[in-house]
């Protein structure tokens, strides 16, 4: 017997005051009363709880304390309209109270049960949608049988339906002679066959009819069902449009991530200081050059010898009398390739302090080492007159400090300067060359050339000394070229016309500019400002991309956000009868939150998986972590706008809502 006392149940007025009702075992029970009177909102009441609703349920004696528990064990609940889960399929329906049990249902069961309320012609792979009222009602009892359910509830079950309707479900009900059938209605028809009938008088149950022979009918002893509602296999109910909504929003989030990539790339890329451009040497040091004839590529400098020519004197002297300029030094390069054939390279000789030698084939022609000097005015400047290495020289050929390095390298030696020709000839000889590391320079210090980083720096006075030690002994390297410009002219000493200009770095940027404005045929190089414009480009590019990304994404987003908004309005139904089969509020949010890491960690995989994929195409995995963090952040971020949108769907209205009483 289900005993239901002390109910007080208020929403803007006193719809029940101390009210009591029992319902006694294989019975079928009417509740009849005026409209408004509370049969809706007490039958409700007895499925979920409500702030506005107290009252105390006994099932067999036994006060209920979990009422969840006990709907979920024991009460099938059919409402007016005969509501069932969108996101399920007849057969489904039957699946998923199959798997609550820990069973397995074949078609030929589902197909007897729906017999048994005269159902036996649907076709179970379709929508209840497509049953009349009265049907899908028939089907809901059908549902309640095979979970064998102590108690049915039926709401207005004649509601919306005609005589045929009306009589087919008088014989089902009938026919639940084992069930405690508890109804509301109107209709004579139906309450003809109830046992007991009661009304709804001043706020109280007034039994009129009591056809129940408590000699006969004691309270029958129901078997203990378990029930387990799993969030992990509820995850399969979905209708096909909520499939392609979730994965809509997965492919929209994947969108927005693969964006994610290059921007991330971009603001690392605007964010990377250069060395060169802290570099204090690098930064006061800047390159120049009187061109002869057309620029055919960017000036590299001390790498294209012959198509200089002397400064004027004039010019020379407006550039040392410029704000900022500390002095002026000649700047040229002693190569270990050959100048005339670039992919023509002298091996060298590494020996270490324990007189160990190693010999290196140079075959990388341009890119080979050479010899640079540095100057007084190099921050990098120890005075003690010794050779420094760059630490990529160190690095490619093994060299450390106490070594020497042995070579045979081209110095220029004589020049042929055509009237008719606007480029030089030089001529070069193979000098030997050693010479004794005393440091190894980081990136920090040492200064860069954009031919080769492989560099040897020396002391400027060791430097000309070497230039200047080339005698007849040393072996002429003699090309058609220069044998030809032999015919025409006499040779001359080579010159130095290529110089380096040690500026004040709050000057670096004037002297800059207004040497380029001198003569076009004045070629200026500084690796301090050619970075920091590049810098300043960088940093735009990375905000021009990170506004059409933000717009891109803008977009996406306001298409996640609609497409949950939606899925989630599309399942407020389905979640209300959760509730109505005493599935625990807490349990559906685990059924949202498992779709939510479901949704997280694919979007996060997938992610994931685009990052190597990129890091793979621009061949750089240096910030493998940063990506895959940036991934899981947006996805996280991702994940939380999903939950704040069905948080915001699925809450209580804190207003009062209209319930038909």
């Amino acid at each position: 017997m289900l005993e239901v006392k002390n109910i007080n149940i208020s929403f803007q007025r006193n719809i029940f005051n101390n009210a009591k009702i029992k319902f006694y075992d294989s019975c079928i029970h009417a509740i009849v009363g005026k409209s408004g009177s509370g049969k809706t909102t007490f039958l409700r009441s007895i499925i979920q709880d409500s702030s506005r609703v107290q009252m105390e349920i006994s099932y067999n004696e036994e006060v209920i304390s979990e009422k969840d528990d006990f709907v979920r064990k024991h009460i099938g609940y059919v409402d007016q309209l005969g509501s069932y889960f969108p996101n399920m399929s007849i057969k489904q329906h039957f699946s998923f109270y199959a798997k609550m049990k820990g069973e397995k249902i074949s078609v030929h069961d589902i197909n007897e049960f729906l017999s048994r309320v005269n159902l036996h012609h649907v076709n179970i792979k379709k929508s209840p949608s497509v049953l009349s009222i009265g049907e899908r009602k028939r089907f809901l009892i059908a549902l309640a049988l095979y979970c064998d359910k102590d108690i049915i509830i039926l709401d207005e079950p004649t509601a919306s339906l005609d005589k045929k309707n009306i009589a087919l479900l008088k014989e089902v009900l009938l026919s639940l002679k084992d069930k405690t059938i508890i109804l509301t209605t109107h209709t004579q028809e139906i309450l003809e066959i109830c046992d007991v009938v009661y009304r709804i008088e001043n706020q109280q149950f007034e039994c009129e009819k009591n056809d129940n022979d408590k000699s006969k009918k004691e309270n029958k002893t129901h078997e203990i069902k378990n029930y387990r509602f799993s969030p992990i296999k509820y995850f399969q109910y979905k209708t096909p449009i909520q499939w392609i909504q979730l994965i809509g929003m997965i492919v929209i989030s994947v969108f927005i991530l693969a964006q994610s990539l290059p921007l991330t790339q971009s603001f690392l890329i605007a964010n990377t200081i250069n060395p060169q451009v802290t570099n204090q040497s690098s930064k006061e040091m800047i390159f120049l050059r009187n061109r002869s004839g057309q620029l055919y590529s960017i000036y590299a400098p001390a790498y294209e010898d012959e198509i200089i020519q002397p400064f004027s004197k004039d010019d020379m002297n407006k550039i040392k009398d410029m704000e900022g300029v500390k002095g002026i030094e000649t700047f040229t390069s002693i190569k270990l390739f050959n100048p005339h054939n670039t992919e023509e390279a002298q091996n060298m000789e590494v020996i270490d302090e324990q007189e160990n030698s190693t010999v290196y084939s140079v075959d990388e022609g341009s890119g080979a080492p050479a010899i640079f000097p540095y100057y007084e005015y190099n921050d990098f400047n120890k005075h003690d007159q010794g050779v420094y290495i760059s630490s990529w020289l160190s690095k490619i050929y093994n060299i450390q400090v106490g070594d020497t390095i042995k070579a045979k390298f081209y110095v220029p030696y004589q020049q042929y300067v055509l009237g008719d020709n606007p480029y030089r000839k030089i001529s070069y000889v193979l000098k030997e060359v050693e010479l004794k590391v005393a440091r190894v320079l980081s990136d920090e210090e040492s200064y860069s050339s954009i031919a080769t980083d492989l560099m040897i720096y020396v002391p400027d006075n060791i430097f000309n000394d070497i230039l200047n030690s080339v005698d007849q002994n040393d072996e002429e390297i003699i090309t058609p070229g220069i044998i030809r410009a032999s015919e025409k002219v006499d040779p001359i000493p080579y010159t130095v016309d290529e110089y380096v200009i040690f500026v004040d770095e709050d000057y670096v940027s004037d002297v800059y500019n207004a040497i380029l404005e001198m003569d076009d045929s004045y070629d200026v190089y500084s690796t301090y400002m050619t970075y920091l414009e590049a810098d300043v480009m960088q940093r735009e590019a990375f905000q021009t991309k990170l506004i059409s990304t933000g717009g891109i994404c803008g977009i996406g987003i306001i298409a996640f956000i609609t497409i949950q908004y939606f899925l989630m309005k599309s399942r407020k139904e389905e979640i209300e009868l959760l509730k109505n089969n005493g599935i625990k509020r807490k349990q559906i949010y685990q059924s949202i939150l498992f779709e939510n890491g479901v949704y997280f960690i694919v979007t996060c995989g997938i992610g994931l998986l685009l990052s190597y994929l990129y890091q793979s195409y621009i061949e750089d995995f240096t910030n493998v972590l940063l990506f895959s963090g940036v991934i899981i952040v947006i996805s996280f971020v991702l994940l939380c706008v999903n939950v704040i949108v069905s948080q915001f769907i699925l809450k209580k209205k804190k207003h009062i809502k209209k319930i038909r009483l």
